[in-house]
């Protein structure tokens, strides 16, 4: 590691707080300058997660990494989003060389991975997120064999492309309970198109816990989901969940109040013609119209739609998700 020191902690605290008040320090003034809409990083708290920390050779520390694991069961939810085993790593990395600081407590990582009795078999993955804009960090997350998945992406307030009409047939309105069963089917068919990109497996659970969330989200008024019906038949949908309901990505950006979108749908043999535009529009009329000052949303890199389509509305990307799958894939 040239020099730089890497350890675990478990029950003690990093430091006593003054030179980790610097690392955080530094994180944040680089992710201010390539990214105004990022919030600021927060210091290492004391958790049951272990915490990795690099030291440089004075013993000052330039990088931590909180390491978290998750197992979803069969039949639970989180088995349709993503991998069975997922280990996440929460970096903060700091000083005047980061990208060394961050091959330092990527290969740390891999070292604490490779010692785990269990959880790192073939159907497992290694993730994190880091800053889009804060390309310092890309060669070393690419040596250690991690790959973009996934992108949040944000919208700030007017931003994006003027309202236009839907096509002269098609009608968009806010949904409700009578909607359930056609709005399930087009969700469906999303998760059937994302399952090609390595981010949603199909589960027999999985049509039945649809149709419970968006029921949740139905019975709600407004439910803030749109449809777009073209002479009666579903075609399309946008899904918003307004600050109230989105309070998790609030962390996630630097402006404040959040909106998300979960899902922006329109079926397959209707793509390509202004259909998606106009939900997006009314989605965003009615965002702007409640002051919500970002609004943020998730999508595959692979997706040949989501990117373009979104980055047309307005969206460009604040955070990637980095991975590598099985885990012990980390280099």
């Amino acid at each position: 590691m040239g020099g730089y020191v890497a350890r675990v902690r478990n029950d003690e605290m990093p430091g006593s707080g003054a030179e980790f008040d610097l690392l955080v320090d530094s994180a944040a003034t680089r992710w201010r300058e390539a990214d105004p809409l990022l919030p600021v990083p927060t210091r290492p708290r004391k958790s049951t997660y272990p915490l990795l920390t690099v030291s440089d050779e004075a013993g000052r520390p330039v990088a931590t990494g909180t390491m978290r694991y998750s197992w979803h069961q069969p039949g639970e939810v989180g088995r349709t989003w993503g991998m069975a085993d997922q280990h996440w790593l929460t970096p903060v990395v700091g000083g005047p060389d980061p990208g060394r600081a961050l091959d330092s407590l990527l290969s740390s990582w891999r070292d604490q991975l490779r010692q785990l009795p269990t959880g790192t078999g073939s159907e497992s993955a290694a993730q994190l997120t880091w800053p889009a804009r804060d390309v310092v960090g890309v060669p070393a997350l690419q040596a250690h064999g991690l790959q973009p998945y996934s992108v949040l992406a944000a919208r700030e307030r007017r931003r994006g492309v003027p309202p236009s009409l839907p096509p002269r047939d098609v009608t968009i309105r806010l949904a409700d309970m009578q909607d359930l069963a056609p709005i399930v089917s087009l969700l469906m068919e999303e998760h059937r198109y994302e399952e090609f990109f390595g981010g949603v497996f199909i589960q027999p659970e999985t049509p039945e816990q649809t149709r419970r969330v968006a029921a949740r989200a139905l019975g709600r008024s407004p439910s803030w989901v749109w449809l777009a019906e073209r002479r009666g038949r579903a075609v399309g949908l946008v899904w918003v969940s307004p600050p109230d309901r989105a309070r998790w990505a609030a962390p996630l950006v630097r402006a404040a109040p959040a909106a998300h979108i979960g899902y922006g749908v329109v079926a397959e043999d209707e793509r390509g013609r202004g259909i998606g535009t106009a939900l997006v529009n009314e989605a965003h009329q009615a965002l702007d119209s409640h002051n919500v000052q970002v609004t943020v949303l998730n999508y595959a890199m692979m997706n040949p739609l989501s990117g373009p389509f979104w980055n047309r509305m307005g969206y460009r990307p604040v955070w990637t998700t980095w991975e590598v799958r099985p885990s012990l894939a980390l280099r």
